[in-house]
């Protein structure tokens, strides 16, 4: 048995080693009949940027072909966190999967980057994955797991996050093959429902190696507490840049 990763056509660069396909470089191999005749068990193992649609696309490219007995795929099948829990309303700019409780303050879940994921559509260079994917990652799973786990104690409640800060170690390359995220939880306020405050940190690994350390430490408002105070910080922003800018005229 032999093991192939095929990843999405925005990671080409990887498609330099004999492991790895891009989608479409695959495809285009199986429609010209190279594969017809093969004669040893493949398994087609998900990388970055390729998700059920593309799957179940190939799986019906094999059928045409009679080698889905030869040829079988290994998706990736844990679900995407929820449009509320991210913060994100589009499903390509999801970045986690599959999130769970390990332990009592450890949580884990995949990285999973679709192909049109925001963040490579104007910058995706060489084999790795830049890392301000590993960034958006770290925010979204600290989002997700106070959503699901702390938030959900005050259904009636709607909360807005404040960044107190955030601080990124990068320490090995990450590449579109598969990774995991972990946060651990380092302190937590959670006492009172109109203010969740925590601090943790969100790790992000691949083939036994980190690749990037995210520490966060953040409030949760319940929503009625901050607008009030955004409106009014707003409002005096735009009136001081907007009367500096008259006077400078």
């Amino acid at each position: 048995m032999r093991k192939i990763c095929i990843v999405g056509d925005r990671f080409r660069g990887l498609e330099q080693h004999e492991r790895v396909s891009t989608l479409s470089g695959f495809t285009r191999s199986l429609g010209s009949g190279a594969l017809d005749s093969l004669d040893e068990h493949l398994v087609l193992v998900a990388g970055d940027g390729v998700g059920r649609y593309e799957w179940d696309h190939l799986a019906e490219a094999l059928a045409r072909r009679g080698l889905e007995d030869r040829i079988t795929i290994e998706a990736r099948d844990e679900p995407l966190v929820r449009r509320g829990e991210a913060h994100k309303h589009r499903e390509t700019n999801i970045l986690v999967a599959g999130l769970h409780r390990v332990a009592e303050g450890h949580f884990a879940a995949t990285l999973r980057v679709h192909n049109d994921n925001e963040l490579l559509l104007d910058h995706q260079t060489g084999q790795h994955t830049q890392g301000m994917v590993s960034v958006e990652a770290a925010r979204q799973m600290f989002l997700a797991v106070t959503e699901r786990f702390y938030a959900s104690a005050w259904p009636q409640n709607h909360y807005y996050y404040v960044l107190n800060s955030m601080n990124v170690t990068f320490e090995n390359f990450l590449f579109p093959i598969g990774a995991t995220l972990d946060l651990h939880v380092e302190q937590a306020d959670v006492a009172r429902p109109e203010r969740l405050s925590m601090t943790v940190r969100v790790d992000v690994s691949q083939a036994g190696r980190r690749c990037a350390s995210v520490a966060i430490e953040y409030t949760a408002f319940e929503s009625s507490v901050v607008e009030s105070k955004e409106t009014r910080r707003a409002a005096a922003a735009v009136d001081i840049v907007l009367d500096r800018r008259l006077v400078t005229a």
